[in-house]
């Protein structure tokens, strides 16, 4: 789990994707301190030439080799890898956050011939730290390790890259030509397809051993198996990245220059960076923290440039402002959800019914935990799979409309057989399975109440929670809380192979980043990824258009999407929460992007 977009990323609180959270303890440890004292007040190091960042409590980087699989799909791993290796397509700038940055990017726009059955990818004039040009071999290296190894790719899930891939050629030393097996919307096949591709440096990954020599390996499946095994094993060994010498090829902005098992990050300019924006600091720092509280304090203290406000300290703002920051709010395009177990014999009877679902949503008062838990700036209310910020044309109106509406929650209830007592669960008196009964699998005296889990040490989703279990109680709806740690949660859903287990109910996680400005409905509801909804005909004849409708068509095929999953309620939406980042005065240039969570530092300039 922890998936960014074709599997879905989850996230905790702050806006940081995670593939593993722990209990988050509220000292500061000698790991804290270690890591804080490489980075001096607001990084001014070196004459302001370093910017320390804070990564989010308990969540450090731990996988370098940029070929990402589903355990090791974090926006920690991702957004370390992007400054070494990035991605073909840099999607999003400060002005338009839904296009290709042609600037960024590190391949010419992509040409779709051929009735949207043919793309061409012609790669810029690059080059790799080690001098060899970055060429159209080292993006066919990562298409065939790609097709040997597709089920350990974290974006491919059955019927995407590199099913959807007839074949591909060379064009010369820059362009490659992909055969598509028919026609695909060519903003789903950029922003969700070739967004995730990363060129790797052929000739000097393309091994089968750490000793071994350099070949063709890649060009048979047998070979791109055990290159792709020997690198994959080299990701894992962090205690080893900083010597280990495949990690020196980069064509990225930046070079690793530190990484300790704890997970602090020291990067420094690829001083053979063929981009556009050379890096303008001398270092920049990914530091590590134990705990929400320790971070903040180094906030408080002035201790590292960048970093955020906690869910829970947004009242302490000012504090944050006084010490020589601004706030800088990042809402991350993502939706936030209560996930609902259909394949539960207890309540799987219960959430299978439309008229249940909807009431469950009904009685979810956004704007007020907005307000009253996250201080008005900390989130904002999602009704639906679209992610409302930042704005985009695909977006349904049926979307943007509050549901809360807890008479209207009761009246569901009762008009289907419901008994609500003035205390306790709502008991079913009419079961059947009319149009005014409670319906298929809920017998007489069954009670409308569920456990639901969520990850523990989230103050924020504490608050939203037992504020969604008293609303629901009103309604006679009893909803038993209990925390576990996010990679409990992760083993309660996907117990099995589809991520079907019985014995869950209902699951809250944080939230779930797309990772593309295209938020189509395969990244939502196909795979079983922890997600039981099952996918009728219609649904899924709807989530296929939205990839394979032509580009006049795109909008229209979302927001029939769109109005399909809101009239029908899969699951329980619930509030968003932003990064409020807390950036130096000192340091200019900052921007986060709310597709990827990425920053570029190689803009950062200091004061």
């Amino acid at each position: 789990m922890g998936r960014r977009g074709r599997r879905r990323t989850m996230r905790i609180g702050s806006g940081v994707s995670l593939i593993a959270a722990t209990l988050m303890v509220a000292a500061v440890t000698v790991a804290d301190t270690t890591a804080a004292s490489a980075a001096t007040k607001h990084g001014a190091a070196s004459g302001g030439g370093i910017v320390s960042m804070a990564e989010t409590a308990s969540v450090a980087p731990n996988y370098l080799m940029p070929f990402v699989t589903g355990e090791n799909n974090s926006i920690a791993n991702t957004n370390l890898q992007f400054h070494l290796w990035p991605t073909l397509y840099t999607i999003g700038s400060p002005k338009n956050i839904n296009e290709i940055n042609p600037t960024l990017s590190i391949a010419e726009p992509p040409v779709y011939s051929a009735g949207d059955t043919q793309v061409s990818i012609t790669l810029k004039r690059y080059k790799w730290s080690d001098g060899a040009p970055l060429d159209a071999r080292d993006l066919t290296f990562f298409l065939n390790l790609l097709k040997a190894n597709k089920t350990s790719w974290a974006h491919h899930t059955p019927g995407t890259m590199p099913d959807n891939v007839v074949s591909w050629t060379t064009k010369g030393t820059q362009t490659v030509v992909i055969k598509l097996n028919h026609a695909y919307n060519p903003t789903w096949f950029t922003d969700n397809q070739l967004s995730f591709v990363v060129p790797l440096p052929q000739q000097a990954w393309d091994k089968e051993s750490a000793t071994g020599p350099v070949g063709t390996y890649d060009t048979t499946t047998a070979g791109a198996k055990a290159v792709f095994s020997f690198l994959q094993s080299q990701g894992k060994d962090v205690a080893a990245y900083s010597k280990n010498p495949l990690w020196q090829v980069v064509d990225g902005p930046w070079k690793l220059k530190q990484f300790t098992t704890n997970g602090f990050v020291a990067l420094v300019p690829n001083t053979n960076y063929s981009g556009p924006d050379k890096p303008h600091i001398s270092q920049f720092q990914l530091v590590p923290y134990t705990s929400a509280t320790s971070e903040f304090n180094a906030v408080l203290s002035g201790s590292v440039t960048i970093g955020y406000v906690p869910n829970n300290d947004l009242q302490e703002k000012g504090r944050v402002t006084g010490a020589g920051y601004k706030l800088m709010p990042a809402p991350l395009e993502e939706v936030n959800l209560i996930t609902l177990n259909f394949n539960s014999p207890v309540t799987g009877p219960l959430v299978k019914q439309l008229y249940i679902r909807k009431a469950m949503n009904d009685v979810s008062n956004q704007p007020k935990q907005v307000k009253a838990i996250l201080s008005g700036i900390g989130g904002f209310p999602d009704y639906g799979p679209v992610p409302p910020k930042p704005p985009n044309p695909f977006m349904a109106a049926v979307q943007k409309k509050d549901p809360f509406n807890e008479s209207a929650a009761r009246k569901l209830l009762t008009s289907h057989g419901w008994s609500i007592p003035s205390n306790g669960p709502a008991v079913c008196t009419r079961p059947g399975t009319g149009s005014k009964d409670c319906g298929a699998g809920i017998h007489r005296g069954k009670k409308l109440q569920f456990s639901l889990v969520y990850t523990s040490g989230t103050g924020y989703m504490t608050g939203v929670l037992a504020n969604y279990k008293s609303d629901a109680s009103r309604v006679g709806m009893v909803i038993n809380l209990q925390q576990q740690p996010f990679n409990s949660i992760v083993g309660d859903i996907c117990g099995t192979a589809t991520c079907d287990s019985p014995g869950w109910q209902l699951a809250d996680y944080g939230g779930n980043n797309f990772g593309s400005p295209y938020p189509e409905g395969s990244t939502m509801w196909q795979g079983h990824q922890g997600l039981d909804f099952p996918v009728p005909p219609a649904f899924q004849a709807l989530i296929t258009a939205t990839q394979t409708a032509n580009a006049a068509h795109t909008v229209s095929a979302m927001r029939a999407y769109d109005s399909w999953v809101v009239k029908n309620e899969p699951e329980v939406w619930q509030v968003v929460t932003n990064s409020v980042n807390a950036v130096s005065n000192k340091v200019k240039n900052f921007w986060m992007s709310p597709v990827t969570n990425n920053v570029y530092p190689e803009q950062f300039t200091m004061k």
